[in-house]
C-alpha cells in the first residue's frame, strides 16, 4: 500500500504543479464518523463524570499507556507533558507528531487515496479530451516546451522573441489556438517562429537569400523559378511525383539590401519523413545544380557572391543550414526582433491573385502542418551499402495503411522501409535472422492483409537457409 500511495502522492504533486484542478467530486469528501475515527486511531474517550470509557471507545490499560508515553518521551529526549483538554481529550505521542525516527512513511488516510484515485481518473479524461482544450503554455527553454508537448496530444511548439530585448522563449499550443491569438496581435509584436521538431513529418521548404548590393545583376523571381524547375524534376525522377506550381507557398521579406524568401512545397497526400530527410533531398538538388552548371551556364544564375571581395559568384542562394534538428523557421506575418521586414505572401503560385484567406495562407505555410489524408512519407538518406550514395524511397504513414494484393504494382503501398505495424514481429524476425556476430536488419517489408501474410526483405546478413550459405549479391526474405 505504501508504494502505491507514494506513487499517488507523486501524481498529485505533478497535477498541482501543472496547474490542473482536482475534480469537484474529490473535493466533497464525506466526513468519517466521529466514533469510527476515534476507534481507528485507538483513542479512549472518558466520561468526565464517571471516569469510565464511553460506549464504543477502545479501552486501554492505564499502566500500559503510561509506559508507552514514558518510552516515547525518553526516546526523543524530552519530558512527558500532560495535555489538559488538548484536542478534546486526545493525547498525541511524539512519534505521531514528529514522525518515526526510522523513516517509516506514515499511513495514508483513505480519504487521500480516494482523492488521488479520482484525480487520476480526471487526468485521464483530460488527456482524452485535449483536442478541445485551449492550451497556451510558455517556457524559457526549448526542451521544457517539447516535453510538455509530448505529454499533451495535438500540441505544437513555437518560439518567439521579446519585442524589446530580443530574448527567445518558447510556447506550446494547437495550430488553431495559436492562430486565434496570433491574428489579433499587433503586427509590430509578431516575432514568431515554428519549431520544426526532430522526427516529425514535414513539407519540403527552402530559405533563399542573398545580398542585393553584392549581386545587382541577379533577379530573384527568375532564380526562384529556375530552382523550382530543378526541384520538380527531381521529385519526378526520385519519387515519380508529377509536380504542380499550385503546391507552392512563397513568402517574401526582402528589403533594399537583402533578398529573402521562403518556399514551402506541399505535396498532396505526401510529406518528407522529417526535416533531416528534406535536408538530404535539398543537398541532392544543390549537387545537381552544381553538376549542371558545368554543362549549362544558365544554372550559374543560381550562384551569388557572398561579399564584394569575391571575384565570381560561387555560392548557391539556398541556405542549407535550416535543416538541423529542432530548427526554428520564421512564420508568415512575422518579422525579426528589431527589424521591420514582415514575411508576407507573394502574388504567385498558390497565393496567386490572393484567392486564399489569411488563415488558409498561414496554415498552408506551416512546415509540420500535415493534412489528414497524408498517406506516404518520402525518405532520402544514406544508402546502407554505400554511405556516399543517397537512398530514395517512400514509407506509408500511420494515417493510412490500406494494403491488399491488388496493389502490388503500387510500390509505396506494399513496399516500405523502416518499422512495420507489428513491432514485436519485427524484433522476432531480426533475432532469427542473426547468424554469428552479424545481426540482420529489416530492409523493407510487404504486408498482405487479405492473407495475413508479412514478407520481410533483410539486409546486412544474407544467409539463406535454402542454399545453406550467404548470398553473394541479392538480399534474403523472411515470411
Amino acid at each position: 500500500m505504501s508504494l502505491n500511495a507514494m506513487d499517488d502522492v507523486d501524481r498529485l504533486f505533478e497535477c498541482f504543479k501543472c496547474g490542473i484542478s482536482p475534480p469537484q467530486s474529490a473535493i466533497r469528501i464525506k466526513k468519517r464518523c466521529k466514533t469510527k475515527l476515534k476507534q481507528a486511531n485507538g483513542i479512549q474517550e472518558v466520561s468526565p463524570a464517571s471516569g469510565t470509557p464511553s460506549p464504543g471507545s477502545t479501552a486501554q490499560p492505564k499502566k500500559k499507556n503510561a509506559t508507552n508515553a514514558q518510552l516515547s518521551g525518553e526516546k526523543f529526549g524530552s519530558t512527558t507533558v500532560k495535555a489538559n483538554n488538548f484536542g478534546h481529550g486526545r493525547q498525541i505521542s511524539p512519534i505521531v507528531f514528529y514522525g518515526s525516527p526510522h523513516g517509516v512513511p506514515p499511513k495514508r488516510p483513505i480519504s487521500l487515496l480516494r482523492l488521488l484515485h479520482e484525480i487520476r481518473i480526471d487526468l485521464a479524461e483530460q488527456q482524452n479530451s485535449n483536442l478541445g482544450k485551449e492550451v497556451w503554455a510558455t517556457f524559457p527553454r526549448q526542451n521544457e516546451a517539447m516535453n510538455f508537448a509530448k505529454e499533451h496530444g495535438n500540441m505544437r511548439v513555437f518560439s518567439y522573441q521579446d519585442h524589446y530585448k530580443g530574448q527567445r522563449r518558447f510556447l506550446v499550443s494547437t495550430y488553431q489556438e495559436f492562430w486565434r491569438r496570433y491574428k489579433s496581435m499587433d503586427s509590430k509584436f509578431r516575432h514568431h517562429y515554428e519549431v520544426i521538431q526532430e522526427g516529425l513529418p514535414c513539407h519540403l521548404y527552402f530559405d533563399l537569400e542573398f545580398s542585393k548590393k553584392e549581386n545587382v545583376e541577379r533577379h530573384g523571381d527568375e532564380m526562384v523559378d529556375l530552382l523550382i524547375s530543378v526541384v520538380l524534376e527531381a521529385l519526378f525522377e526520385k519519387y515519380t511525383i508529377q509536380g504542380n506550381l499550385e503546391w507552392i507557398v512563397e513568402l517574401d521579406s526582402s528589403t533594399a539590401e537583402k533578398f529573402s524568401r521562403h518556399l514551402i512545397i506541399r505535396i498532396p497526400k505526401a510529406a518528407f519523413k522529417d526535416n533531416s530527410h528534406a535536408g538530404a533531398f535539398v543537398s541532392e538538388i544543390c549537387s545537381r545544380i552544381s553538376s549542371e552548371r558545368e554543362r549549362d551556364e544558365g544554372y550559374g544564375k543560381l550562384f551569388v557572391r557572398k561579399d564584394l571581395t569575391s571575384e565570381s559568384p560561387s555560392q548557391l542562394f539556398v541556405d542549407t543550414a535550416v535543416y538541423s534538428r529542432n530548427r526554428v523557421f520564421r512564420l508568415a506575418l512575422s518579422s525579426k526582433a528589431g527589424k521591420n521586414a514582415v514575411l508576407l505572401p507573394t502574388r504567385r503560385f498558390k497565393c496567386k491573385d490572393m484567392v486564399m484567406c489569411e488563415e488558409d495562407m498561414f496554415m498552408a505555410s506551416l512546415i509540420c502542418n500535415m493534412d489528414a489524408d497524408c498517406e506516404k512519407l518520402l525518405v532520402c538518406k544514406m544508402d546502407l551499402d554505400c554511405v556516399k550514395t543517397l537512398h530514395f524511397d517512400t514509407e506509408t504513414t500511420y494515417y493510412s495503411r490500406r494494403f491488399n494484393t491488388s496493389q502490388v504494382n503500387d510500390a509505396w503501398t506494399t513496399y516500405t522501409i523502416g518499422k512495420s505495424p507489428f513491432p514485436s514481429l519485427d524484433n522476432f524476425v531480426e533475432s532469427i535472422a542473426s547468424v554469428g556476430s552479424v545481426s540482420g536488419k529489416i530492409r523493407s517489408w510487404y504486408w498482405f492483409s487479405e492473407y495475413g501474410l508479412m514478407v520481410y526483405s533483410m539486409s546486412r546478413n544474407r544467409y539463406c537457409e535454402r542454399i545453406g550459405r550467404q548470398h553473394k549479391s541479392n538480399h534474403v526474405t523472411q515470411t
